[in-house]
């Protein structure tokens, strides 16, 4: 057995994706810290950012039209129903067959346990 073949101890594993671990989320928080122009918070006012004056921004009132009125459901006439005659159900007089019993295999020998380990290849 080469030493390349033989695995790290789990303490020195656990160092290394810790160590990987926070690596990666320094530089992720860093790069998220970064602002750039095009990123930048905007100090002009909401309206002006929106395209509309500032002079023109005056919220507008929106008229609400009162809901139509609601009308009752009228109730369906009752129908009368003609009821079917009920049909007697078919009668079974002989019960189904039994099935065929299947043909038992003689269970195998058990098998001894080998006695060298070179037995088993």
């Amino acid at each position: 057995m080469t030493s390349l073949e033989r695995p790290l101890p789990l303490p020195i594993v656990v160092v290394i994706l810790s160590a990987i671990s926070v690596a990666g989320f320094a530089f992720g928080l860093k790069n998220a810290l970064l602002k750039t122009d095009h990123e930048a918070a905007s100090t002009a006012p909401l309206a002006e950012v929106s395209g509309v004056p500032v002079r023109e921004a005056a919220p507008v009132v929106a008229e609400v039209a009162p809901p139509p009125p609601v009308e009752a459901p009228k109730p369906k006439p009752v129908e009368e129903v003609e009821e079917a005659p009920v049909a007697a159900a078919p009668v079974v007089e002989t019960p189904p067959a039994a099935p065929a019993e299947p043909e038992k295999k003689p269970e195998p020998p058990p098998q001894a346990p080998p006695q060298r380990i070179e037995d088993l290849y």
